[in-house]
């Protein structure tokens, strides 16, 4: 039962038109790594490097701040609530670094740990109420330590006092509406939304959110999803990465997508990153080459500017 649940989860996290939101999740899936004696599910550093290196090239950043569900994978891959904490606080930093949000480091940090806390405690109990949901969430967020030097700290200390009032309010059901600058305000504002009064989400990346954790809470997912076909093998490999099935080894490569350029209309090859993929086109405007590429995870339009 809770693997149907995992993998409704996963699916509903795709009903949104913002592909790049999506994107991120595939990659985030795809560099997932099952350790089976230590128990848990982490990201391939490595595979992630290049993975972002292939995005810079055909993809785009989110316009907005609400990005916490490309977190989703790695939070359903895990059994362990402390582990997983341990592995999305590692991951948000990357992407902090790669969208340069640095400004907003230890929202996100917090954020990552009230979600990861969030989907973790309905995993166990999908009856679980409002207030005591958000009691769980505050004691994560009270007991969750990062080293920092003393500056940070000082920051850190005060973004999570914040934090915590914040969640007192909405315990007391003082709410605020939706801020797309506010990272903890948004995930405190999911939850009112879904147990106390339903609003209008703002953006894609808060509507995912919105949609996993209610698919756990029991509400049917659109199954009219783009490449829904690979959606589902895909939340089929968490399952298994999450049984330790996989026996995934470490990626060792290092890949260019530059090298892409060499290939013409119809080339099929298997690359490091993209695995089986197929030219549809290759045009050049505007001192740009536009490289259109079908692979099994969905279609990509790499960019290269002419040097």
């Amino acid at each position: 039962m809770k693997y149907d649940i995992i993998k409704k989860s996963y699916l509903a996290s795709f009903d949104i038109d913002d592909k790049i939101i999506k994107d991120l999740i595939i990659i985030n899936t795809k560099c997932l790594v099952d350790n089976n004696m230590q128990r848990f599910v982490f990201i391939d550093e490595n595979r992630l490097r290049d993975e972002l290196v292939y995005h810079r090239f055909y993809g785009q950043k989110p316009s907005y701040n609400n990005i916490l569900n490309i977190l989703l994978p790695i939070i359903l891959a895990n059994t362990n609530i402390q582990k997983s904490e341990d592995e999305v606080v590692k991951l948000i930093q990357k992407y902090i670094k790669y969208l340069k949000k640095e400004e907003k480091l230890f929202d996100y940090i917090i954020g990552a740990v009230m979600y990861n806390s969030i989907i973790h405690n309905l995993l166990e109990n999908k009856d679980i109420k409002y207030a005591e949901l958000l009691q769980k969430v505050k004691e994560k967020i009270i007991g969750f330590s990062i080293e920092l030097n003393k500056l940070n700290t000082i920051k850190f200390q005060m973004a999570r006092i914040n934090a915590i009032q914040n969640i007192d309010n909405y315990i007391d059901l003082k709410f605020q509406e939706y801020d797309d600058e506010k990272i903890v305000l948004s995930i405190l504002n999911i939850l009112y939304d879904i147990y106390i009064e339903d609003r209008d989400t703002i953006n894609s990346g808060i509507e995912g959110m919105k949609k996993s954790i209610l698919s756990i809470l029991g509400e049917d997912v659109n199954s009219n999803i783009d490449n829904i076909d690979f959606i589902l093998s895909m939340a089929q490999y968490i399952i298994k990465l999450r049984d330790y099935k996989i026996n995934k080894t470490l990626y060792n490569n290092n890949s260019d997508p530059r090298k892409l350029i060499s290939l013409n209309e119809g080339d099929n090859i298997m690359d490091p990153i993209l695995n089986q993929i197929t030219v549809i086109s290759k045009s050049f405007n505007n001192n740009i080459l536009n490289l259109k590429i079908k692979s099994k995870s969905g279609n990509y339009t790499f960019k290269f500017k002419k040097a």
